[in-house]
């Protein structure tokens, strides 16, 4: 194997590396919508070059995750409303079906998995202020422990690249919407979800990750937040939220 080749592979591998780490920040909504981050300070935190960093936010910019502004600077994206919606409508069908097919295989230790999730979520949510973050990443892990269960690969990703797109939205709501515990309609879809799978109802179950989805979706419209953003300007600017800082990380 010649030195380019190996060169080659390396840097590919890198750049997958990056992409799934910056990928599951966005998905946690780790990274703040609006927020601008450059390659070099991306690259100095996975502890690589720049160039797999450059391939990794090529790839989720076209995923539409993220934009890529001048001078090397990235933007964490956010869909508007009417984007939003279509998303949601989208995700609707697609979780519906991963999780109709994951109730009928999922084995007792996933349900554990899936049980402390929804046992998590609910501490975190009804706390006095919950950590934006951690509610994120719990919800996430519920969701994808089925998903990923339904043991359909092209589905599973097609899932997870709906996610990235509408993690900034979910993130930006919490983040500056108050909302309090009796809107949090989670609890119950989750409390069903639950139920449906430990007892074998893949409809159910179905009928319960819909409502969640539908629930939180028109809770975020509802709010607000996402018409303030321009369809064709991509990510949230200072005009619309806060004065971004470029973070060196």
């Amino acid at each position: 194997m010649t030195t380019r080749l190996q060169d080659s592979i390396k840097r590919n591998t890198l750049a997958d590396t990056v992409h799934h780490k910056l990928r599951g920040l966005l998905i946690t909504g780790a990274i703040a919508p609006g927020e601008k981050l450059t390659l070099r300070g991306l690259a100095e935190q996975f502890g690589t070059s720049v160039m797999p960093v450059r391939e990794a936010v090529s790839r989720l910019s076209a995923e539409g995750a993220l934009t890529v502004l001048a001078n090397r600077t990235v933007c964490v994206s956010c869909p508007n409303a009417t984007v939003f919606a279509e998303l949601v409508k989208i995700r609707c069908a697609l979780e519906g079906l991963a999780t109709e097919v994951a109730c009928k295989q999922l084995s007792p230790t996933k349900l554990q998995r899936i049980r402390q999730a929804v046992l998590r979520f609910e501490r975190q949510g009804t706390k006095p202020r919950p950590n934006p973050t951690l509610l994120s990443r719990t919800n996430r892990d519920l969701h994808f422990t089925i998903y990923r269960a339904a043991q359909m690969p092209h589905l599973f990703d097609l899932i997870e690249g709906l996610w990235v797109q509408v993690a900034p939205a979910i993130s930006l709501t919490l983040r500056h919407a108050t909302r309090g515990i009796i809107q949090w309609d989670s609890f119950d879809h989750h409390a069903r979800l639950l139920d449906s799978l430990m007892s074998r109802d893949p409809v159910r179950a179905r009928q319960a990750v819909v409502a969640d989805i539908r629930s939180t979706g028109a809770f975020i419209l509802k709010t607000g937040v996402l018409d303030t953003i321009d369809a064709t300007a991509g990510p949230i600017t200072a005009k619309t939220l806060r004065a971004p800082r470029v973070r060196r990380m």
